[in-house]
């Protein structure tokens, strides 16, 4: 039998796969909307962790692969002292489109919204699209 890292699969997957549109700017969106919102609440800019970046848009794929919303077993196998994660459809709209709509359904709920506005310092953010237009997003704060 032959045994699969998802790991491995991952890289190849997201090295060949032809996004419709950037998820780099997507992600970049999603940083900047959620900096936003903070000022207007008066709390400080999280500082981008790219060195967990990777993780995420992992994370992201594994949810839309198995099309299913799910949280890491542990923070703490992340380094992450929180996580938000959420489905969209990117379908006709380009990435700051797709940035503040991830901002507005976050906000939109409680635990999400008590999560951006907490007293973090880092984020991460990793998304993935489907061929589909599915948007699978996995934030982590730090």
């Amino acid at each position: 039998m032959i045994k699969t890292c998802f790991i491995c699969l991952a890289n190849i997957f997201l090295s060949f796969y032809s996004f419709s549109i950037d998820t780099l700017k997507v992600e970049k969106e999603i940083y900047n909307k959620i900096n936003s919102y903070r000022a207007k609440i008066g709390k400080s800019k999280l500082t981008y962790a790219p060195q967990n970046v990777q993780s995420c848009r992992k994370h992201s794929l594994y949810m839309g692969v198995n099309w299913d919303l799910i949280h890491v077993s542990s923070l703490q196998e992340v380094n992450a002292r929180a996580e938000i994660i959420q489905l969209n459809t990117t379908m006709n709209i380009n990435e700051i489109e797709a940035g503040h709509s991830v901002l507005d359904i976050f906000v939109k709920s409680l635990p999400h919204k008590k999560i951006i506005e907490s007293d973090y310092n880092e984020i991460s953010v990793g998304v993935f699209i489907t061929s589909d237009d599915d948007l699978w997003v996995t934030v982590r704060f730090y």
